[in-house]
């Protein structure tokens, strides 16, 4: 997840920081490789590998306390539907059905409302037929 923020740009942008201040002070391009980095430029890596560290603790402990609680809170969630599962599966089936059935004045007043609902689509289909002859 971090492991793209140092990336391999940031040394090379370092590396030519280097070269450009080695060019300015005049200095032989010919010495080694070792010489080129100046304490700053040392420095400068360790205070950003240094950042880089604090940053990924600090991410560290905001996203683990919320991924406990995540997985907590998964747990009983499957917990308590389980629960619910074999409660549910407990009732007897009668009690079931008188839990799952429908009001009779609901189920009367539904049917009504289907019949109406027919009755004004064939009306609309009877109008559309006259309308458009």
């Amino acid at each position: 997840m971090e492991s793209s923020y140092l990336t391999v740009e940031f040394f090379r942008k370092i590396n030519a920081e280097s070269e450009k201040n080695q060019n300015a002070t005049g200095t032989n391009a010919s010495t080694p490789n070792a010489d080129r980095y100046t304490d700053n430029h040392l420095r400068r890596i360790g205070t950003n590998v240094s950042a880089y560290i604090n940053l990924v603790c600090d991410t560290m402990r905001n996203t683990i306390p919320k991924a406990v609680v995540h997985c907590q809170v998964r747990e009983a969630k499957r917990a308590l539907l389980n629960h619910f599962y074999v409660q549910i599966g407990r009732r007897e089936k009668e009690q079931l059905s008188k839990m799952l059935d429908e009001d009779p004045s609901l189920m009367a007043k539904r049917e009504t409302l289907a019949k109406r609902l027919e009755l004004y689509k064939s009306a609309r289909d009877e109008i559309d037929s006259v309308a458009w002859k």
